[in-house]
């Protein structure tokens, strides 16, 4: 396969005072939002739910790590814990877990160990079930009773026009405006846990989420980090709408479940009057409007048809869906419509989907 060209020093540059300056208070679909940006490697960067190649199955995908290397590593068992949580009956609260690990070995490389958590349990924090897997990370494990998985580097499947949007509605000072920008993502790697598991597995219609937790100051396992549908956390909470209080927000955000979400309605109404704003007084939602695009997108999780192609960003999300424009065009009622940045051209129509990392 071709890989890109290398990356253009000044892009990195500028992608990582974007991703690292927690006080930007953006960070494109959910890379680096967490205010536990030193732990770059239990920070979600997206998450995306898709019908496999084979129609009977579904792909469950996690990224996480931006700026990854073939040096990077996952986070260790004994600190760290990645999980795709999985709502089957639509109130928000996940009937199965498949709980994800990883074994730094003796000689540094990394075991991967996979665990699926059904009922009650599925809800803790990290909730210990029956190993469907396990492996070495990078390559293919078969799940027992069907599907596999893959964990290891892959290259960032996200695109967006991110220097941009810092620029045009962040109010930033990164020398370009948004639509003028490069897809710094499009050379860029990421560590990725994939998962294709037979429909029959998970049901019709579902709601997915990821996870990651990690100690706090005390000792005691805490969620770090949480993402449903892309873009959710950095736009209703962020510096544009909420000022100096995005950190904050942001951190009790991550912590909570979904079904607690409706709670935050009334800051997404605020983020969409203010985002629609953009277009001037007589664009501005009204409150209802905004109340009932709120009500929509909260609870933050990716709702999925297993019987149906994905169509993101409320049918699922697949690779190449161009979500950002349209929650572009949503927050700002039509006042911004795209950012001219499409789809990677490496994305692979078998598993594990994400393109081979860049050189």
């Amino acid at each position: 396969m071709k890989m890109r060209k290398l990356i253009r020093p000044a892009l990195v540059a500028g992608l990582v005072l974007a991703l690292a300056a927690p006080v930007m208070g953006a960070g494109a679909a959910d890379h680096l939002d967490s205010p536990v940006v030193d732990r770059a490697d239990i920070d979600i960067n997206d998450v995306y739910v898709f019908e496999g190649a084979d129609a009977d199955n579904t792909v469950l995908a996690m990224t996480v790590s931006p700026l990854a290397s073939a040096n990077t590593d996952f986070g260790d068992k004994d600190t760290v814990g990645y999980q795709f949580r999985v709502d089957t009956n639509g109130d928000a609260v996940e009937e199965i877990t498949y709980q994800v690990d990883f074994i730094t070995q003796d000689d540094g490389e990394q075991k991967t160990q996979i665990r699926r958590v059904e009922g009650r349990k599925a809800t803790d924090l990290e909730p210990k079930g029956r190993v469907v897997a396990t492996g070495q990370v990078g390559e293919t494990l078969k799940l027992k009773g069907g599907g596999q998985a893959f964990t290891g580097l892959r290259s960032d499947p996200f695109f967006f026009d991110l220097l941009g949007f810092l620029q045009t509605v962040e109010g930033e000072d990164t020398g370009v405006n948004l639509g003028e920008g490069d897809d710094i993502f499009a050379d860029l790697n990421t560590l990725s846990i994939v998962l294709e598991v037979p429909d029959s597995h998970l049901g019709r219609n579902i709601g997915v989420w990821g996870t990651t937790t990690a100690p706090n100051s005390n000792g005691a396992i805490q969620q770090v980090d949480r993402m449903g549908r892309p873009a959710i956390n950095t736009v209703v909470n962020s510096r544009f709408v909420l000022g100096d209080a995005t950190t904050d927000v942001k951190k009790l955000y991550n912590s909570l479940q979904p079904k607690d979400d409706k709670a935050l309605v009334p800051l997404a109404v605020d983020a969409l009057k203010k985002f629609s704003a953009l277009g001037g007084e007589d664009n501005v939602y009204s409150d209802e409007t905004a109340t009932a695009i709120a009500n929509l997108l909260l609870p933050d999780v990716v709702t999925y048809d297993t019987s149906s192609v994905a169509q993101g960003p409320l049918n699922g999300r697949a690779l190449a869906d161009d979500v950002i424009d349209i929650e572009l065009n949503l927050v700002t009622n039509g006042a911004v419509t795209t950012d001219n940045i499409g789809p990677h051209d490496d994305y692979l129509t078998t598993f594990p989907y994400l393109g081979a990392p860049n050189s």
